[in-house]
């Protein structure tokens, strides 16, 4: 990432800084806890920072450009010098401290924005599948009624046909039954006239 590589020049130079505790307090401090987020920012993908990240990010490194001018002066310049000019200095690491100070609120705000925002892609989407969950449940009950319906029809349906079958049982013995007497008859008939 593109932040990343002015961030370590920068806190390699503060750290090697003689006077780093007199000069730049908390800048030692502000650059860890950017390192942190900026690492964290770091093992996400490009596509999935919002424009708000990218944005922090720029700025932080414009801040950490700027901050680099300032270390790279002061470095170069001799303890005599320092002494000097020292007032000046101590509003320069100020200024420097209060601009590391909003990049990392910025930053942190944005990545926590962008947190939110997933967050609550993730619940919508969520509810969503809920939504269709419940659908599907409904057609799935809906389903089960019909399909019940449709098995009491068919249970009435063979409820009827056996006693149909029971009716046409019936008929076929009576039929069979005049067959025979009609069979009898006419053999009698027949023997009668004979």
């Amino acid at each position: 990432m593109e932040v990343i590589k002015p961030l370590w020049t920068f806190y390699n130079m503060v750290d090697r800084m003689k006077n780093n505790d007199e000069q730049c307090p908390h800048i030692s401090s502000r650059l860890e806890a950017l390192q942190e987020v900026v690492r964290f920012v770091q093992e996400k993908e490009p596509e999935q920072l919002s424009d708000g990240v990218n944005k922090a990010l720029e700025k932080l490194k414009e801040i950490l450009e700027s901050a680099n001018d300032v270390l790279t002066k002061f470095n170069k310049v001799h303890v005599m010098m320092h002494m000097v000019k020292s007032s000046e200095y101590r509003l320069q690491f100020e200024n420097l401290n209060k601009s590391l100070t909003d990049a990392f609120i910025t930053l942190s705000g944005a990545l926590h924005i962008d947190q939110e925002r997933r967050l609550i892609e993730q619940e919508n989407k969520l509810d969503a599948q809920m939504n269709m969950l419940v659908e599907h449940d409904e057609k799935l009950v809906e389903q089960e009624k019909t399909l019940a319906e449709q098995e009491n029809k068919l249970h009435e349906q063979e409820r009827k046909l056996a006693k149909q079958e029971k009716k046409l049982a019936k008929q076929k013995d009576i039929l069979e039954r005049l067959e025979s007497k009609l069979e009898y008859e006419q053999r009698a008939y027949y023997c009668v006239l004979q």
